[in-house]
């Protein structure tokens, strides 16, 4: 992850929003990072997150920072890293949001939540899989899905032009990738059943 990262940073594609498709691998992929001794901010950038989650998290007792371990979300958040996903306190999320819109986070690991109406800008979105967890089994994502996620690239008056990068693995098929990127027509499945009731 960090080295995919570097690449982002040296080709100036940050800051990024990476989908992880669970709350626990967008959690763990921050550990990861800042196990990695990652650092994506300027000591300026790091003060002004740092005022940024204290104003929002000023009602909070001690032992409430212990138990939602404040100290880590703290350090990875003035290293321009964090998480965004459904699990995490509003507080926290608030904090998330406010310091990416400012551009001071570089890289918010996200659930595709987040790709539904949350104003963060991205100047890249990456893709680490291509398959998803839907309740029953790991499906590939669709068409609209993928067309969801990487709308997310761009931002608006700042960028002509956004990127989506797909990670690589073992599972990975480029023909899959393409197939999904250059889809436009999406078929429409009802859901709606009417009866005589």
């Amino acid at each position: 992850r960090w080295s995919a990262i570097i690449t982002l940073e040296r080709a100036q594609l940050l800051p990024a929003i990476v989908f992880i498709f669970s709350r626990a691998g967008c959690d763990g992929a921050v550990r990861q990072l800042v196990g990695s001794g990652a650092r994506l901010t300027t000591p300026r950038e790091a003060a002004a997150l740092a005022q940024i989650a204290a104003r929002h998290t000023e009602g909070l007792s001690h032992h409430d920072r212990a138990v939602l371990d404040y100290d880590f979300f703290l350090d990875a958040l003035q290293r321009g890293i964090a998480a965004h996903h459904a699990g995490i306190l509003p507080a926290f999320k608030a904090i998330v949001e406010e310091g990416f819109a400012a551009g001071l986070i570089k890289v918010v690991y996200a659930t595709e939540t987040l790709a539904l109406g949350i104003n963060m800008p991205a100047r890249t979105v990456m893709i680490e899989k291509l398959v998803k967890y839907n309740g029953e089994a790991h499906v590939d994502i669709t068409p609209g899905e993928y067309t969801q996620l990487t709308g997310r690239a761009g931002r608006r008056g700042i960028d002509t032009e956004g990127h989506a990068v797909i990670v690589g693995g073992p599972r990975f098929y480029a023909a899959a990738a393409a197939s999904l990127a250059s889809r436009r027509t999406y078929p429409l499945r009802s859901a709606f059943r009417p009866t005589p009731n």
